[in-house]
């Protein structure tokens, strides 16, 4: 889809890069912050990552799919900002922290929302990779190999993150916010 704007902006239409911007900053930001976990700092690595895409348009080979290479971007530029960093010992998460889920009075869409809400924290809690590793594979949809190229990360390595960050989604959302498993 973005295939026409990318064309126009190559050709001088500086406003086509618009339509890429409000097309890709959800999803931009939503990596971002599984990565740098902090609301300020997403909004600096997104917006860095579409100065960098603009100004790379032109390298852009139209081999993989421009949201593929886009997020590659704000994957690198995450973990860019990140290691320009010094580790954040005081995470606003508490593992003794804990949210009853339990409540059959309340209606369905209410327990979906406290649902969502439980994974969004949790995301916001687990290793950058596993977040990110999670985040693509099923909120995105992408397909392994997608992910692969996403990240930079081998096949194997990728599968063991995923299965890695399954299982410590789930330990972490039955025992913080007392998800049955098969909530979970």
């Amino acid at each position: 889809m973005p295939d026409r704007y990318i064309e126009r902006v190559l050709n001088g239409d500086k406003e086509a890069f618009r339509f890429i911007i409000r097309e890709y900053k959800e999803d931009a930001y939503n990596l971002a912050i599984s990565i740098v976990k902090e609301e300020y700092a997403a909004k600096e690595v997104v917006q860095k990552s579409f100065i960098n895409a603009y100004e790379g348009l032109a390298e852009f080979r139209k081999e993989a799919a421009f949201n593929t290479w886009f997020h590659r971007i704000v994957v690198n530029e995450s973990y860019q900002l990140l290691r320009s960093r010094k580790p954040d010992r005081n995470h606003p998460f508490n593992e003794e922290q804990h949210i009853d889920g339990s409540n059959n009075s309340v209606h369905q869409a209410i327990d979906d929302q406290h649902k969502r809400h439980c994974i969004q924290t949790v995301l916001k809690a687990m290793k950058p990779d596993e977040s990110l590793a999670l985040r693509l594979f099923y909120l995105y949809e992408y397909s392994i190999k997608e992910v692969c190229e996403i990240t930079g990360w081998s096949n194997s390595n990728t599968k063991v993150i995923l299965h890695r960050a399954r299982n410590n989604m789930r330990e972490k959302l039955s025992k913080n916010f007392n998800l049955k498993p098969e909530e979970v």
